[in-house]
């Protein structure tokens, strides 16, 4: 063997070992990326579900309000359940619930 075929061979690893080199850093510079972007995307999709969440709940005020607008019967239900109106000469008996006896 010569010395150019030495070289040829050298210069043919020493290319190997500078592309191994760039790769594993260009690896390590991107993996905590890559941990930010699952991070990031679990907390996008938390976010979606609490944003449906809302939104149905935004849906049932939307109707409590429509309803308390245009339905007499729902005004005044919701005005005995929530407040404890009642009527003239109306009496209103409560029942509370017993307090639980632990069991033996």
């Amino acid at each position: 063997m010569n010395w150019q075929t030495i070289w040829a061979r050298l210069q043919s690893f020493g290319f190997a070992v500078f592309a191994g080199v760039v790769a594993l850093g260009v690896v390590l510079l991107f993996l905590p990326l890559l941990a930010q972007r699952r991070s990031m995307q679990a907390e996008s999709q938390r976010l979606d579900r609490e944003i449906s969440r809302q939104e149905s709940i935004e849906q049932k005020q939307k109707t409590e309000i429509d309803a308390l607008r245009t339905d007499p019967a729902f005004v005044e239900r919701t005005a005995r359940d929530k407040l404890t109106l009642a009527r003239q000469n109306e009496t209103i008996f409560r029942f509370e619930q017993p307090p639980a006896t632990p069991r033996r």
